[in-house]
């Protein structure tokens, strides 16, 4: 009986150049997917820092406004400190009626900053500083250290407020209704000029708890010192915070191309 040989099993024996290329495409591809990875992190992180500019921006336009409707407020309280100041030195003790001095000193203090700090709060604390450049993050930084600096004031502000007024309590009966007080809060030069308020003054007779001159000396110096740094905050402070941050909003649109609310 015959038996029928089988051929050997030739197998293909790779040359060199083959797996040069097997390597340079398996290469290629691991480099490709780690560049379109790369791609698709930069556009995440390019839409990421753009959102946080664009929430920065709404925050910082926020305080802007708050800080000038402080301003309005300090203002008011500058120009009765010297509606007070004119009205003490042109009379005498005897002269000085309760109503005038509670009228020029109804408001005593400014209302606290309501600043919008969610956004700066949330870049800070997830380490995303690192997105914008080093332009951009120094003001950042600036404008946010200038922002609670203010804060610093404005405690040392109501330190010196609560104790005026503490003297102001020694000297002058507040016993007036609170709707007084409330339109000399909100509306007080519309109403001292009214009729009304006029009519209301001439027949007050309440009388000062004091006509000490020493004490209302005293009482004028802290108003005048609370003055000086009044004016600090309303000229100089907080025109420069709302100088920074429209200036940082300016910048944060043109880097990041959104469109202004």
């Amino acid at each position: 009986m015959e038996v029928q040989k089988h051929p050997h099993h030739v197998t293909h024996k790779k040359k060199f150049g083959e797996y040069l290329l097997e390597f340079f495409m398996l290469f290629l591809a691991v480099f490709l997917g780690f560049v379109a990875e790369n791609i698709r992190e930069h556009n995440v992180e390019h839409e990421r820092v753009k959102d946080y500019a664009r929430s920065l921006a709404t925050d910082i336009k926020r305080d802007t406004a708050n800080m000038t409707f402080i301003i309005g407020h300090i203002k008011k309280q500058i120009r009765n400190t010297d509606s007070l100041t004119a009205y003490l030195k042109s009379r005498t003790a005897a002269e000085v009626r309760n109503v005038d001095l509670f009228t020029f000193t109804v408001l005593y203090s400014y209302p606290s900053y309501r600043w919008s700090r969610s956004t700066m709060d949330q870049i800070k604390n997830s380490g995303s500083l690192r997105y914008f450049n080093d332009s951009i993050v120094r003001y950042i930084s600036s404008y946010d250290a200038l922002s609670h600096h203010m804060d610093q004031d404005y405690r040392s502000d109501e330190d010196l407020a609560t104790q005026a007024n503490t003297l102001r309590n020694q000297i002058v009966d507040i016993s007036y209704p609170n709707k007084l007080v409330e339109n000399l809060n909100t509306n007080f030069d519309s109403l001292i000029n009214s009729d009304g308020y006029k009519k209301f003054r001439a027949n007050d007779t309440i009388p000062l708890i004091t006509r000490d001159k020493t004490t209302m000396k005293i009482f004028l110096n802290e108003q005048l010192n609370i003055r000086r740094n009044l004016d600090v905050r309303a000229n100089e402070e907080l025109k420069s915070l709302i100088a920074q941050g429209r200036r940082l909003i300016g910048i944060l649109q043109n880097n990041y191309h959104f469109e202004k609310e």
